[in-house]
């Protein structure tokens, strides 16, 4: 498989490669960043779900949201808009069973960032190593 045919399914590496204008050694800084923050936000947002805090669970999902939508993770991105979204009118009973899909879907993603970090610094030596390519 080349570079140009490495697949993924939870994220889309291009999304956070555009963000960081094509540079791959500030791509690579930033998806070490993500894979720096997103334990704690996460960690953060399931003490909101267990405490009921719906406030908290607002402020949490949204900051995931936006963390997880910079690295093309459409699927956790949306999941934690939909827990945004019912922190303002559903009961905490009705979000606390949707932890098992995030959980799941947070590290699938997470799992694919480091891959894409390997990848890219891979791709990244190759290209440094053959200028002319």
């Amino acid at each position: 498989m080349t570079s140009e045919q490495h697949q993924y399914q939870h994220i889309d590496p291009s999304m956070l490669l555009d963000a960081a204008c094509n540079d791959i050694e500030a791509f690579l800084d930033l998806s070490a960043t993500f894979l720096d923050i997103v334990p704690p936000m996460f960690m953060r947002l399931q003490t909101a779900i267990a405490c009921g805090n719906m406030q908290a669970i607002t402020l949490e999902s949204h900051s995931l949201k936006s963390t997880f939508a910079l690295v093309g993770a459409k699927q956790t991105a949306t999941l934690l808009s939909r827990i945004e979204a019912m922190s303002h009118s559903a009961t905490i009973d009705d979000i606390k069973p949707m932890m098992t899909e995030l959980t799941t879907l947070c590290a699938a993603s997470q799992a694919e960032v480091r891959d894409s970090i390997v990848h890219f610094k891979a791709k990244n030596d190759r290209a440094s190593s053959n200028p002319s390519d």
